[in-house]
């Protein structure tokens, strides 16, 4: 079942996108929700590899991918993205090198003020975080990480791919296709 909603981060954008030959991020991105969000910000940050960057265009040509901004918010809407942003850049933003989650921080801040549920992302220790700042038991956000994607895929929750393009998917996001093979989907 199609999630409703899943705004993306630029790590999994430039992950799953990596590739010319294997375009997944074409092809995942229309299984995995209804509707597809970036923020402008996180469009602006994915210039490499360029093929991640065609396949985000792409989606936005075809209408399945659009692009958020605080721009395109009603006044409440504004304050509470606001509110948000402020609340998470106090637990996630560095002095030192303020823009280092500012991508994160803004789709996180949209997804809570528009109602995205889910947020497609391969950051391991983000989604305690979000537990604890913003998920209340109403309008919660889910991270989905690309062992999420592949275990959908093993589920057959994703029938387009099959395990072979889970495994080519695993190493582009550069992980170890020994633990794809012993922990992830052992050969049976």
């Amino acid at each position: 079942m199609k999630m409703k909603g899943i705004i993306v981060d630029a790590d999994f954008c430039i992950k799953v996108g990596a590739s010319p030959k294997y375009r997944y991020l074409e092809r995942v991105l229309p299984e995995l929700a209804e509707k597809v969000y970036i923020h402008k910000i996180v469009y602006d940050e994915v210039m490499v590899p360029v093929c991640a960057k065609e396949q985000i265009d792409s989606l936005i040509k075809q209408g399945i991918l659009e692009i958020m901004d605080e721009s395109k918010l009603a006044p409440l809407e504004k304050k509470v993205y606001e509110g948000t942003y402020c609340l998470l850049a106090r637990i996630m933003m560095n002095p030192n090198r303020p823009r280092k989650n500012q991508g994160e921080i803004c789709s996180l801040a949209i997804a809570k003020t528009k109602s995205i549920p889910y947020f497609a992302t391969d950051e391991k220790k983000l989604q305690p975080i979000i537990d604890k700042a913003l998920n209340t038991g109403m309008n919660d956000i889910i991270c989905v990480r690309i062992e999420d994607v592949v275990q959908k895929i093993k589920s057959g929750e994703l029938s387009a791919f099959k395990r072979k393009e889970a495994k080519v998917l695993w190493r582009l996001a550069g992980k170890r296709t020994d633990i794809f093979d012993r922990n992830i989907w052992p050969v049976q």
